[in-house]
């Protein structure tokens, strides 16, 4: 049968209608939406750069000197643990069982001095005398009992003219005798029941002053005899426990000390090397400090000693420690140096937020400032890993008067 023409181009137009919008749907990309957009951003070099006039720079004494690549002692920074010195850390015990009685409780942290009463014990009686301490006591208040009948029917009978002034004496003392022994009969008891009187205990006093590390019992326990009670450490001096890799060891000078910082950014104390017990398998090499060594790891420990009468440093304190290395050659000594690019300290601002800043001098008269990253303190200079490279012009003098100026603290 013959096809309408008409039949025929509807259906071609309604073909490509269809291949069109599968073509539209296709390239059309969902619009994205942001909770937030700035709108013309200002990257953080473009707000650095200060321009000032000739004479603004005298009037803030600004000078300028500039980085050099120098060679600095190579160090190694690590962490390190501070530990009480062996022989200054003691633990008290109970001598004999008894029960525990003191003043003002002792807790860990407290600083005690040396021979101050840390507890009164109240001694036990043998176990086997715990048994019968009420029996004890039952038979000594019968015997006075029996003892005060006799007294008072030999007085009868001396009264009497029955008696005699020996028997009524005989009885007194019997009488004398069987309080005393029902006194001690109920002293045992009071001390099986922790009551007995302080003139009766044993003092317990610190052997050292020192601070209290643990304390294991509370006042008013019942202990038996070796029961830890708590334990002191004197803090004048501590050691710094510092694990360092074997083949730094050869490099550590013969009078090596260390540089202690705590974590917080307190001020940094030096620590001398001593010589620790091998308490396990060690290199032998002969340098000081050299102490304990792991089976089967790359490092072993050091130890120094570092003044703390102030007790800034607790033992467990974890610290920073800067280890100066030497050359490793024992006929020439010295300490090892490296190439790095160093700052003065007075050169290096820090913002609000830590952040690490130095002024260097692009042009006459414009000081650009630049983020840079710290390494290291070298006495007097700081070592930069990045952020200004050898030959520009720092900030010295003037350094923080232009940071007022950048941000309005100053005119």
């Amino acid at each position: 049968m013959p096809v309408s023409p008409f039949y025929t181009t509807s259906r071609s137009l309604a073909l490509a209608g269809l291949l069109c919008l599968a073509a539209c749907g296709k390239d059309e990309k969902p619009k994205v939406i942001v909770a937030s957009e700035v709108e013309n951003p200002v990257k953080e070099s473009d707000l650095t750069t200060v321009t000032i006039t000739a004479d603004a720079e005298k009037r803030l004494g600004i000078k300028t000197v500039a980085i050099k690549t120098d060679n600095v002692q190579a160090t190694r920074e690590v962490g390190g643990e501070i530990q009480a010195v062996p022989g200054q850390a003691v633990t008290i015990v109970a001598p004999v069982q008894g029960t525990l009685r003191g003043g003002a409780a002792i807790t860990a942290g407290q600083r005690v001095r040396q021979g101050q009463t840390l507890y009164s014990l109240v001694p036990l009686p043998a176990e086997r005398d715990l048994l019968t301490l009420d029996q004890g006591t039952d038979q000594a208040r019968t015997q006075l009992q029996v003892a005060q009948a006799r007294l008072s029917r030999a007085e009868e009978l001396l009264a009497d003219r029955a008696g005699s002034v020996r028997a009524r004496d005989d009885a007194r003392a019997d009488v004398a005798l069987a309080q005393r022994a029902l006194a001690d009969a109920r002293a045992r008891q009071a001390a099986a029941n922790g009551n007995a009187g302080v003139g009766q205990a044993l003092l317990i006093k610190a052997p050292l002053s020192g601070v209290v590390q643990r304390v294991s019992v509370a006042t008013g326990s019942l202990v038996t005899a070796n029961t830890v009670l708590v334990e002191l450490a004197s803090l004048d001096k501590v050691w710094v426990r510092v694990p360092l890799f074997v083949g730094d060891l050869r490099r550590l000078g013969t009078e090596q000390a260390v540089t202690v910082r705590p974590l917080n950014g307190g001020a940094a104390r030096q620590a001398r090397a001593v010589e620790a017990p091998l308490l396990s398998a060690s290199a032998s090499t002969g340098t000081p400090g050299t102490g304990t060594a792991g089976t089967g790891t790359a490092t072993a420990d050091v130890f120094f000693e570092l003044d703390n009468t102030d007790e800034s440093f607790r033992p467990g304190e974890r610290v920073a420690v800067d280890v100066t290395l030497g050359n490793g050659n024992a006929a020439t000594g010295g300490p090892a140096t490296t190439a790095a690019l160093t700052i003065p300290a007075a050169a290096l601002l820090y913002d609000a937020s830590g952040g690490q800043w130095v002024y260097v001098r692009t042009k006459p008269l414009q000081y650009t400032r630049q983020r840079v990253e710290v390494q290291r303190e070298v006495g007097d200079q700081i070592v930069i890993s990045r952020g200004v490279q050898a030959g520009a012009e720092v900030v010295t003098d003037g350094a923080a008067e232009l940071f007022g100026t950048e941000f309005g603290g100053s005119h």
